[in-house]
């Protein structure tokens, strides 16, 4: 999770009577320090989650020659959290992080390297995403193996793992 103390405030910010800032003046219930207390200060970046989920890949990964030679399917999922809710006010495309960029890395990962685990290929999703994509401040990443032969016919098997800019 986000660190809401790391992330920095939203110019223009404006303090409500309580000494707590909001970005538009409003009052935002619950987030009212009580009297006497520090002001509470909640960026709005910190609840901003973009999900990109269901990205179906083929790749030679796994630990098994006849993994690695004819593949497997996999499914991969990737929330990211960070610096992106200037774009809920902007419309603007440059404020946030292009899906279809963030699918675009995803791909070349499963394309560039093969891996024998998918704790190992899911880390280097996330690394390659927190590389690319300044705005990110956490990704999680969830990585599924379609068709695990020796688990039977319908069993999966799946890998979720976090990463943070330090």
């Amino acid at each position: 999770m986000v660190n809401p103390a790391s992330l920095p405030e939203r110019k223009g910010a404006k303090a409500k009577s309580d000494g707590v800032p909001t970005p538009s003046g409003k009052a935002t219930a619950g987030l009212r320090a009580r009297r006497g207390a520090e002001p509470l200060v909640i960026p709005r970046d910190a609840d901003v989650v973009l999900t990109v989920g269901g990205i179906e890949l083929r790749g030679l990964h796994g630990v098994y020659p006849q993994e690695r030679q004819t593949g497997n399917r996999f499914s991969v999922d990737v929330e990211m959290r960070g610096l992106l809710a200037q774009a809920a006010e902007t419309d603007d495309l440059s404020d946030t992080v292009d899906y279809d960029a963030v699918v675009q890395r995803v791909c070349e990962v499963n394309r560039r390297r093969t891996f024998h685990l998918i704790e190992s290929f899911a880390a280097a999703i996330a690394d390659e995403l927190l590389d690319r994509f300044a705005r990110i401040l956490e990704v999680r990443v969830r990585v599924r193996k379609l068709s695990v032969d020796n688990l039977g016919p319908s069993a999966w098997t799946m890998v979720e793992l976090c990463r943070r800019r330090a």
